[in-house]
C-alpha cells in the first residue's frame, strides 16, 4: 500500500493512506450494498460524472455521493406527494380532533434539503461553494528560508 507524507496543521509530518487522495478518472459502479433503486442509480450517475468529469471525486466521496442520489430521490417523491395530495393531505395532516401539523411529507422534503445543501457543499455544486474548494497556493514566506539562502551562498 503506497503512503504519502503530509504536514498535519500542528507541523506533525504523518503517513496516510495515497488512496485516499487519488482522484478517480472513471466513475464506479453504485455500491450493491446500498440497494439504489433506479432513480437513484440515476442521480448517482448524473452527479458523479460530473465529479469525474472535473476531477473532483475520490475513493471516501463515493458514500457521499450514494447519500446524495438516495437524498435527491426522496426529496422528489415527498414533492410529488405533496403535488398529488394538495394542501389538506399533502402539506397538511388534520387529525381527527381536528388539530393539524405539516405532513410527514413536508418533514421529509425539508430534510432531504437540508441534506441535499450540506452534500452540494462537500461537492462544491453551487459557484460559491467551488471557489472555496479551489487548491490552496502556497503563500510566500516573507523572512525567507535560511536554509535555502545558507545553500545558495554556499553552494551557487
Amino acid at each position: 500500500m503506497a503512503n504519502l507524507k503530509i504536514v498535519t496543521g500542528d507541523g506533525e509530518v504523518k503517513e496516510v493512506n495515497k488512496n485516499l487522495y487519488q482522484i478517480l478518472d472513471k466513475l464506479p459502479a453504485p455500491s450493491s450494498k446500498f440497494e439504489l433503486n433506479d432513480d437513484q442509480k440515476y442521480w448517482y450517475k448524473y452527479f458523479g460524472q460530473q465529479l469525474v468529469d472535473t476531477k473532483k471525486l475520490t475513493k471516501p466521496d463515493l458514500i457521499h455521493l450514494h447519500q446524495l442520489a438516495t437524498s435527491v430521490d426522496y426529496y422528489i417523491q415527498a414533492e410529488k406527494k405533496i403535488r398529488e395530495k394538495g394542501f389538506d393531505g399533502g402539506l397538511i395532516q388534520t387529525f381527527k380532533g381536528g388539530a393539524t401539523n405539516v405532513s410527514g411529507y413536508v418533514t421529509i422534503r425539508e430534510k432531504m434539503i437540508k441534506e441535499i445543501n450540506e452534500l452540494s457543499k462537500h461537492f462544491g455544486f453551487s459557484f460559491k461553494d467551488r471557489s472555496k474548494l479551489v487548491e490552496q497556493k502556497q503563500q510566500v514566506n516573507p523572512q525567507g528560508d535560511l536554509f535555502e539562502e545558507f545553500i545558495k551562498a554556499n553552494h551557487g
